[in-house]
């Protein structure tokens, strides 16, 4: 196993969609004929993190901020070396959830925050893993917090080699 210090690049988008996901609208092969709403800009986010490999796993792990609203919690992205298109997010700590990414396929999971644990369903619609050849990974794909307006959500996430500012 071994563990690298990296720098996350994390850019996330966001667009209201009308229709919900837990009601089975959300297995629609065509995505493109959705009534669109109200989008959010790129947020950007860099933080400090960890790369860890082994031969069966890998894993992008960090500290969540102020910024994400997240303080006091640990992110870890991963996959199987085995299924790099079967994309895993946990989150520990003050928010604790588990979501999976798959292209093509609808997953539901729980997500704990200090206010209130709600039902969430994700539906994936491309996952695009180059990380350990080029340090990229992109995830496209709807959620939707149970009885809550569903959004269309893009996140890149872009790693590098922490440097050490004194080198």
């Amino acid at each position: 196993m071994t563990k690298r210090n990296v720098m996350i690049s994390i850019t996330t988008s966001r667009q209201m969609i009308a229709e919900g996901l837990f009601d089975g609208q959300g297995d629609a092969d065509d995505f493109e004929d959705w009534d669109e709403g109200e989008s959010s800009g790129p947020e950007e986010m860099l933080v400090e993190g960890k790369l860890v490999t082994s031969e069966q796993r890998v894993e992008l792990l960090y500290e969540e901020s102020e910024l994400s609203g997240m303080l006091g919690s640990v992110t870890t992205i991963g996959f199987a070396r085995n299924a790099p298109e079967l994309i895993s997010m946990n989150r520990t700590g003050t928010v604790l959830t588990s979501l999976v990414f798959e292209a093509g396929k609808r997953h539901f999971s729980v997500y704990d925050t200090p206010l209130s644990s709600f039902q969430v369903c994700v539906r994936t619609l491309r996952v695009e893993n180059r990380l350990l050849s080029e340090g990229k990974l992109e995830i496209e794909y709807l959620i939707e917090i149970h009885g809550a307006q569903a959004e269309r959500c893009e996140m890149s996430i872009a790693v590098r080699e922490a440097k050490n500012l004194f080198d």
